[in-house]
């Protein structure tokens, strides 16, 4: 799954440098895929030394708890930044689509500090246990230690809370366009796909409560240990999908495509709103500077930037950024 996060995050950076529109939501889902490949080296030899997929009876006499507790420290280390990242560069690709209103933009600000305050505070607890080989050598006595199974659940949680939020906010974004029924569903199913991390995310709090609150189950012989790297590809690859759409476009022109052949461009006149000028009709959505902001509705995206993914058959809003 590592590969296919990696060959999607990938044709995403293809799409944004044809388009010359790379941002930092882009290079944040670089960094989330360096960070889940470099996830893959320990998670390997995690499932080597634990023997996953076995029945603990079947484990043999050899088993070395040591190298177990190490690569799972690395695991550590990794996980957690990478849904952070994930989070931060949605949340910058939301603020390029609904930052012309400043409740929204104040929101994923406000959303995006405590998500990055949230994953420095876990990375730096998980760093400095002191010493930190007292993690996984038990021959060395630790003398500042975390409560390993209720840290992991209870940063799961909050992580989860998080994921919700920010799945809320394209309903936000999109509530107010003026635009056909189904086609804001689609929109907003776009960016929905999103819970099915969330969904795995739960799945896994609730293997972790298994494992190491109730007796006898056997956390090898399940699924439980495989889903943290199964949560963070996921969540690198849904938060892809929406900036691969002029990718998609290009190659499904006909399955894409909103114009009709009939089209007038009725609102594709030049005009001109106090100090706000446009040309061709196209106001992009990032103008902060404009008292008022004058958004063009339609389905069919020239230039397959996302500031226009939220257009719909010409039909026309204003806005004051200051709602």
């Amino acid at each position: 799954m590592t590969s296919l996060a990696f060959v999607t995050s990938g044709a995403r950076i293809y799409t944004r440098l044809s388009k010359k529109q790379v941002g930092i939501d882009d290079w944040l889902v670089i960094a989330a895929t360096l960070f889940s490949i470099g996830l893959a080296v320990p998670n390997y030899f995690f499932f080597k030394y634990e023997y996953i997929g076995f029945p603990t009876g079947d484990v043999p006499d050899s088993y070395d708890v040591e190298p177990v507790l190490f690569y799972n420290w690395i695991m550590q280390v990794l996980y957690n930044p990478i849904l952070a990242l994930v989070k931060s560069s949605i949340l910058f690709f939301l603020l390029r689509l609904g930052g012309h209103r400043q409740s929204i933009r104040w929101s994923i600000y406000a959303l995006n500090t405590f998500n990055i305050t949230l994953m420095i505070t876990i990375f730096t607890r998980v760093i400095f246990q002191i010493p930190i080989a007292a993690f996984w050598n038990h021959s060395v006595t630790p003398r500042r230690q975390i409560d390993g199974p209720m840290f992991y659940i209870t940063t799961a949680i909050i992580t989860i809370v998080t994921d919700f939020l920010v799945l809320l906010i394209p309903f936000w974004v999109f509530v107010g366009l003026k635009m056909r029924l189904a086609s804001k569903i689609g929109l907003i199913v776009v960016f929905l796909i999103g819970g099915v991390v969330t969904t795995v995310a739960i799945f896994r709090v609730i293997e972790l409560h298994k494992k190491f609150y109730q007796e006898g189950y056997d956390s090898r012989n399940s699924l439980g240990d495989t889903l943290s790297i199964i949560e963070v590809n996921l969540a690198t690859i849904v938060c892809c999908g929406p900036a691969l759409r002029p990718l998609f476009h290009k190659m499904f022109p006909r399955l894409f495509s909103g114009r009709s052949t009939n089209e007038t461009g009725k609102y594709n006149t030049p005009s001109r709103y106090g100090n706000c000028a446009s040309g061709g009709g196209l106001f992009h959505l990032k103008d902060m500077h404009c008292s008022w902001t004058q958004t063009e509705i339609r389905g069919y995206s020239p230039n397959g930037s996302e500031e226009e993914i939220m257009t719909y058959n010409g039909i026309l809003r204003t806005t004051a950024p200051s709602q």
